[in-house]
């Protein structure tokens, strides 16, 4: 459960919790990585409150009264949680702290309302090592604020693109993090497609799911692939929304290959044998960062194909749900369904009115995403709180996975009906650091076996 934390002006020196709190002659509060001495007492007469006077809360540097979780060890109460968003491309605005994603972080940190604890917002430069302290951003009533906080107890990785993440002070931060303070960072790699790929093909229970797909791509594979399958995909293992996709088919004898070309048209050339196709592809893409993907005959709506994302998530009692699912249905002469490639999202519910029929679609996605999640999360050295996948359903109703991203897009959210799975997937990020944080916090070697 939550407390209403109360910041006494009138004590000092003293924190004073509920009676039903089982105390331990704990002589510490703790806030963040921050402990301060003080007198911990219980009183009959507080049920759902937890007072703290003002002076510690001002050693502690709790930013301000608020719904809190407690925390009990040996040695210490600890309150909160506190969760850090650590992230990338900061402006100077007051009002608009990370530009065009701002929006989303305040939706995201006003959730904190709903599951208890403090959020806030960070990046490289906010951080001061020495003191062991963060200059973040809060999202209050009153708008952004800044606050001098601890090192929080758990952080959620948002960097937003793969360059920036795979710079060294970046990687740097999230390890050290990690490894000297013990703060458990979660969804802190974007995932490589050809990686969990192998991953996923290793464990017995995920194998159904996956198209054939290889990662070392020559004339023979191409040969091999269009012999078995007649169509494929070439996709960038590090890729996402679509960006840098071939199409391949057999056609006649002839090789075609379909791309999206930079001005957004799409071109299809045709070529001889594989070994001319392996030439073109050579030139124009860097296929050693590629893979190639088996095609399938996917369902089509109104004669256009349809995918499916489908986001998981952990809750706070660490186990797997899914948070949202939507369909998504290419655009004319697409090769994908990406929206930015003319697709458009429906909900279930717009394109299977058949309730029987949108029911066992639904089931079979959701027992796909959560078997997934959990294959994932086995084979992952790495803390996962949420993935978003894409997958296919074939004509005679299999479903396939196509992608798996720890950082999914999020332009689903813009069709109206899918307001409450965007907040629910806002939501169980913050659930899930509130677990990782008591977990560190109470039972550790749990997370560091």
């Amino acid at each position: 459960m939550t407390y209403t934390l109360v910041i006494d002006e009138q004590t000092t020196g003293t924190v004073v919790l509920p009676a039903s709190l089982p105390l331990a002659e704990q002589t510490m509060a703790a806030f963040g990585s921050l402990f301060v001495p003080c007198r911990i007492v219980s009183s009959a007469s507080l049920t759902n409150e937890a007072v703290i006077a003002h002076d510690v809360a001002q050693r502690l540097r709790i930013p301000f009264a608020a719904e809190v979780h407690v925390f009990l060890t040996d040695e210490a109460v600890h309150f909160g949680p506190l969760v850090g968003i650590f992230t990338a491309g900061f402006t100077t605005s007051p009002n608009r702290p990370v530009g065009t994603r701002s929006l989303f972080f305040a939706k995201l940190l006003a959730q904190q309302k709903q599951v208890g604890g403090f959020a806030f917002l960070f990046g490289a430069p906010h951080i001061d090592w020495n003191n062991g302290m963060v200059n973040g951003y809060f999202y209050t009533e009153r708008g952004w604020e800044r606050h001098l906080v601890p090192l929080p107890t758990a952080v959620y990785n948002r960097l937003p693109n793969r360059r920036i993440e795979n710079a060294q002070p970046f990687h740097t931060i999230t390890e050290t993090l990690q490894t000297r303070y013990g703060i458990p960072v979660f969804n802190g790699h974007f995932f490589n497609k050809a990686d969990i790929y192998r991953r996923l093909s290793a464990h017995p229970q995920a194998k159904p799911y996956l198209p054939a797909t290889a990662a070392h791509i020559t004339a023979k594979t191409i040969e091999q692939f269009l012999h078995r399958y007649a169509e494929a995909y070439i996709k960038p293992a590090d890729g996402s929304l679509g960006r840098g996709i071939y199409h391949l088919a057999k056609k006649s004898g002839a090789y075609e290959c379909r791309f999206r070309e930079e001005h957004g048209d799409v071109k299809t050339l045709t070529f001889p044998t594989a070994m001319a196709v392996w030439h073109h592809l050579l030139a124009a893409a860097p296929l050693h960062r590629c893979v190639i993907q088996q095609a399938i005959p996917l369902l089509t709506v109104r004669g256009r194909p349809v995918d499916f994302r489908v986001h998981t998530n952990k809750d706070g009692q660490n186990a797997w749900q899914v948070s949202a699912m939507a369909a998504k249905i290419a655009g004319k002469e697409s090769l994908t369904t990406h929206i930015r490639s003319g697709g458009t999202v429906k909900t279930l519910e717009e394109i299977f009115p058949a309730p029987g029929e949108r029911q066992a679609l639904i089931s079979r996605l959701c027992d796909a995403a959560l078997t997934l999640s959990r294959c994932l999360e086995e084979t992952l050295d790495a803390f996962i709180g949420e993935i978003g996948f894409d997958f296919g359903i074939d004509r005679d109703g299999n479903v396939w996975m196509f992608e798996a991203n720890s950082k999914p897009g999020r332009s689903i959210f813009h069709h109206p009906k899918l307001k409450e799975a965007d907040e629910q997937t806002v939501r169980l990020p913050l659930a899930y650091a509130i677990h990782l944080s008591k977990t560190a916090i109470t039972a550790p070697e749990a997370l560091w076996p």
